[in-house]
């Protein structure tokens, strides 16, 4: 890692990667390669995983798409497939496309593949055998996700559902945003990641950051959230669609040099 200046300030630095805690997963909307590349040289350390996000890896070129994974994997980021991806595909063909989805993502140079039921339902036992398929048979990293888009899961539900996909292969396992944000005011529910904390290994699981797809979610109710995370898990907690404009921001209070200032 290259020099850093004001070294007498005693900043916390982090462990480098590859990292197994403080995962920092960015969401990638389809920035172009040279703002990709820009971004990179200042927040690359700080970045883990980045999500293609939805489909987008099915509309843009694939020359972009292989420049785009080359570039992340350069700066040691694993870019993965957002999980609505298969999602659409099994919707539309059923749950035996996921050999062909694995074989072409694998061509393209993915590593790292999200295995999702946020807006399609499907059995979890249909959901642990996508897991293991593609850890087995394709040798890929696996990341699961539990809780909906557009229903409100049992938190008690969402604990069972890590621990099966954990048993499956998954690397870490994403909560959905949604699941913890109050849709009436956009605050975030701590009685829901009081359970899922009190359930399962901390590591294992990335909470995400809501989206504007979220209702009454702004950008202040985001950063309180970061902050609550921080503060509670400390700076090795996991956390997921992180915009890109802001993964410095989160990066400064995992290191105590943001907002509010460290302990002594």
């Amino acid at each position: 890692m290259e020099p850093k200046p004001f070294s007498f300030m005693n900043i916390s630095h982090r462990a480098g990667k590859p990292r197994d805690t403080g995962v920092t997963m960015m969401i990638d909307w389809g920035m172009g390669v040279k703002r990709q590349q820009d971004l990179l040289e200042i927040t690359g350390p700080y970045i883990d995983i980045a999500k293609i996000a939805v489909g987008l890896s099915g509309i843009i070129s694939e020359r972009v798409l292989k420049e785009k994974i080359k570039i992340y994997a350069d700066y040691q980021v694993d870019a993965f497939i957002g999980g609505q991806f298969l999602e659409y595909g099994i919707y539309h063909q059923g749950l035996e496309i996921a050999e062909r989805y694995f074989e072409e993502a694998r061509r393209l140079g993915f590593r790292v593949i999200e295995v999702s039921d946020n807006n399609l339902k499907i059995s979890p036992e249909d959901k642990f055998e996508l897991i293991r398929k593609g850890v087995n048979d394709f040798g890929l990293k696996i990341l699961g996700e539990v809780g909906s888009k557009t229903e409100v899961s049992s938190p008690e539900a969402m604990v069972e559902g890590i621990k099966g996909c954990l048993n499956a292969g998954a690397w870490k396992v994403f909560v959905e945003g949604a699941e913890f944000t109050d849709k009436k005011n956009g605050t975030l529910l701590t009685n829901v990641i009081e359970v899922l904390t009190c359930g399962v290994d901390l590591k294992d699981i990335m909470f995400e950051l809501p989206g504007r797809w979220i209702s009454n979610v702004h950008g202040c109710g985001i950063h309180d959230m970061e902050v609550f995370l921080v503060d509670q898990f400390g700076p090795e907690v996991n956390i997921a669609n992180v915009a890109p404009d802001e993964m410095l921001e989160l990066e400064t209070l995992r290191t105590g040099v943001g907002v509010k200032l460290g302990k002594k």
